[in-house]
C-alpha cells in the first residue's frame, strides 16, 4: 500500500509524495529502500533496522556544509528510543532530533519543508 501525502508546493523543495512497499516517491522520482534527504538530494541509505542507526549511518547529515536546524529520523514501522550517544552528538551539532516511525517522519519532513524550515532526514523504508 502506498499513501499519497503531498501538499501542493510549486518550488524545488524536496517533498515526499508517497511511501510504502519499500519505496519512496520524492519529487516525482521513485527510490527503492531507505533514504537520506539533504542538500536538495535524495540518496539511498543502507539501513533497514533502527538498531543500525548510529553516528556513522547519519554522518552525511551531521557533517553537511549546509546549516540545518532539524534532523528527522524515521526508524521503521515502530518508533524506538534513539541511542543516548546519538542524541548527544546531534545536540552538539546544534540540531533538534525528531525521532519517530517512518510514516510520521515522512509526513513531518513534508510539513517542515512547507514551513521553510532547515531540515534533513533519514528514513527507513517500510
Amino acid at each position: 500500500m502506498s499513501l499519497d501525502i503531498t501538499p501542493v508546493i510549486t518550488d524545488n523543495r524536496l517533498m515526499i509524495k508517497s511511501y510504502g512497499d519499500g519505496t519512496f516517491t520524492v519529487n516525482g522520482h521513485k527510490v527503492t529502500g531507505s533514504v537520506l534527504l539533504y542538500d536538495g538530494k535524495v540518496e539511498p541509505w543502507p539501513v533497514s533496522e533502527a538498531s543500525e542507526i548510529d553516528l556513522t549511518a547519519l554522518e552525511k547529515l551531521l557533517d553537511t556544509d549546509e546549516d540545518y536546524d532539524i534532523l528527522v529520523v524515521g526508524c521503521g514501522e515502530l518508533s524506538k528510543m534513539p541511542p543516548k550517544e546519538l542524541k548527544e552528538k546531534v545536540k552538539e551539532k546544534g540540531l533538534i532530533l525528531e525521532w519517530m516511525n517512518s510514516g510520521a517522519a515522512a509526513r513531518t519532513f513534508n510539513v517542515l519543508q512547507t514551513e521553510d524550515r532547515r531540515v534533513v532526514a533519514a528514513i527507513i523504508a517500510v
